[in-house]
């Protein structure tokens, strides 16, 4: 709110600011902005427009019949709120015409956010653990349950997501994920397929190394951390580079080929059935490669913003020194996505890459090794 002595400058309402940290919190939690309305409404929470009023001061929108009704599109705005880290954001809005009063918003990517203009409300890393989360919302399958993995996965060949696989006489160990891709079309990509039961006894495993590795070599952690997240992200942006190029290349080459189907269509050399089929085919791969070429983009365009920040993740870590068991919330609190990759036919395995929140992938297994190592020469040198 504006400060009573200085218009020009912002503080923080104390009793707003501890509302805003707690649906921040619910989400961090797993809670939706629906489940979050439902909690706000059942504690008798006031929602902005009555809380304004109550405090004597005026309101932009008029206030629903019950004050504690929140509105899902009210909570989901508060969660991407850039305002809350202390900094502003301006030229969010414009107006058609001098004449007109309505507001129009503008794209956010000319938006101009002046940094640090106010005491924040909200830590940076639980902004961004919230940020992943809603970028990764997780949707409930066709019977219902909403897997812990949801939104998580990914192709490591393809960059498609994968989505989650079961039936009703599937047991625990049956379900499985696999790629989106090549499910809709097993000529761009190759099977990718993991059971959940695999994939949460590696992840398990992974989290428990993390924690070990951070809580004992903190000082190695910083340092390595660092090193190992400018050398991988460049390898991976070369193959996503690579990918999205043959991509390309080949959407280019499709749209020569069905523009000979037509040509040969009018000129009769192909009859109306065949070229029908033969077009519909092309088209759709086509599409499917168009698709995959735009999540290549996206993923390259958030790779180059993202910078380590490893004081972040050992704050994380910090949370959960003996963690027994895994839950929707603490694989969003330490990861950004998986990635896993096709199986290799001789060896039969296959590859599985953890991208952590502000630390990208990272190998605590190797890092461990080699703490184990340097430690045994240490005691052999004394």
């Amino acid at each position: 709110m504006k400060d009573p002595e200085d218009k020009k400058k912002w503080i923080v309402d104390g009793e707003a600011a501890a509302i805003v940290q707690k649906i921040f919190s619910l989400c961090v939690d797993g809670l939706g902005p629906t489940q979050i309305c439902r909690w706000l409404k059942e504690h008798e929470v006031l929602c902005p427009s009555a809380y304004w009023i109550s405090k004597g001061r005026k309101s932009p929108s008029k206030p629903p019949m019950n004050p504690f009704k929140w509105t899902n599109e009210t909570v989901s705005s508060m969660l991407e709120r850039v305002d809350y880290l202390g900094h502003t954001v301006n030229f969010k809005t414009k107006r058609q015409s001098y004449k007109s009063k309505k507001k129009l918003w503008n794209d956010p990517a000319d938006w101009v956010t002046f940094e640090n203009t106010q005491p924040p409300i909200i830590e940076e890393s639980v902004f961004l653990i919230v940020q992943n989360i809603r970028k990764s919302r997780r949707r409930p399958t066709k019977m219902g349950d909403m897997g812990m993995f949801s939104g998580l996965l990914y192709c490591a060949e393809c960059g498609g997501k994968m989505y989650q696989c079961r039936a009703t006489h599937f047991t625990e160990e049956q379900k499985y994920f696999i790629c989106s891709t090549y499910r809709k079309d097993r000529t761009l990509c190759t099977t990718h397929s993991i059971r959940n039961v695999i994939l949460h006894e590696i992840v398990l495993r992974n989290l428990r190394e993390a924690i070990q590795y951070v809580n004992e070599h903190e000082a190695a952690f910083i340092q390595d951390a660092a090193d190992s997240s400018m050398r991988d992200q460049s390898a991976e942006l070369t193959r996503k580079r690579e990918t999205l190029s043959k991509a390309d290349q080949r959407i280019s080459e499709l749209d020569n080929i069905i523009s000979h189907l037509y040509e040969d269509n009018v000129a009769g050399k192909l009859t109306d059935e065949r070229f029908i089929k033969l077009s519909h085919d092309y088209e759709q791969e086509q599409r499917n490669l168009k698709n995959m070429a735009e999540v290549l983009r996206q993923d390259l365009k958030q790779q180059d913003k993202q910078q380590t920040d490893v004081k972040a993740f050992i704050s994380v870590v910090k949370k959960y020194t003996d963690m027994k068991e895994l839950d929707a919330t603490i694989l969003r609190e330490f990861i950004d996505h998986i990635e896993v990759s096709h199986a290799d036919r001789k060896s039969k395995t296959r590859e599985i890459t953890i991208v952590y929140n502000f630390i990208g992938a990272f190998d605590f297994s190797r890092a461990i090794e080699e703490a184990h190592h340097f430690n045994q020469k240490q005691q052999e040198t004394a």
